[in-house]
């Protein structure tokens, strides 16, 4: 009878009753997991595109190398580029940590089916919409330009420690952390295991995604 719920019964539920709601999503709803993360990188990107076109560029240095530009078209360009790296982001954030979680507890568990550890660490990722239409509404309601030195970040010159701090400040908010939580609750359904011995699984799994991410600036 699981199986007769909904995509939206199931989207739901991963807040109401995420085990039993984990318990009913199966390899088949792959393709609807992948809809959800989808979803955030869409709403994702539209809301970083619109915060850059928020942005007063002309504190920029670089700007000044660029005669004759044009500050709005500057900053769709700069909008689009910034919300396909929101997407990708998005996209890598829900497939690598997954295939690492899937590669450590299948070494520890022997259970567990990838396919389907996609499909519910899709659902999982409902947190993350609710933060994006929240950053869309933001970026559509503010009545004043954020500062161009929000694109001078620094990232690519500070250290990897420093990068790897940056991921995990990054990580801390709640809709992230629910989102670990959820994937917590998800892996122990996938693999039949503990939810301690998931919890700690999953800690490592992302505690590896973010290293790799400082070391390659994705």
């Amino acid at each position: 009878m699981s199986s007769e719920r909904s995509f939206f019964r199931k989207l739901l539920g991963v807040f109401r009753h995420p085990r039993s709601t984990f318990e009913a999503i199966t390899e088949k709803d792959l393709t609807r997991g992948f809809a959800v993360v989808l979803l955030v990188a869409i709403v994702g990107a539209m809301a970083s595109a619109q915060y850059v076109s928020r942005m007063d560029l002309s504190s920029l240095p670089w700007t000044g190398q660029l005669p004759g530009a044009d500050a709005s078209s500057l900053r769709g360009s700069l909008g689009i580029v910034f919300g396909v790296i929101t997407g990708i982001r998005t996209v890598t954030g829900w497939l690598i940590p997954a295939l690492i979680i899937y590669v450590i507890a299948k070494l520890s568990t022997g259970g567990g089916g990838f396919r389907r550890l996609l499909a519910q660490t899709g659902f999982a990722s409902a947190p993350a919409l609710i933060q994006h239409v929240l950053r869309l509404i933001d970026a559509y309601a503010m009545q004043y330009s954020l500062g161009g030195d929000l694109l001078q970040t620094g990232t690519l010159t500070a250290g990897l420690s420093q990068r790897i701090m940056n991921q995990a400040l990054n990580s801390l908010n709640l809709f992230s952390l629910v989102t670990i939580g959820l994937t917590m609750v998800a892996a122990s359904v996938t693999f039949r295991s503990s939810k301690k011995k998931m919890a700690l699984i999953v800690f490592v799994s992302y505690v590896v995604f973010m290293t790799l991410r400082a070391l390659i600036f994705v």
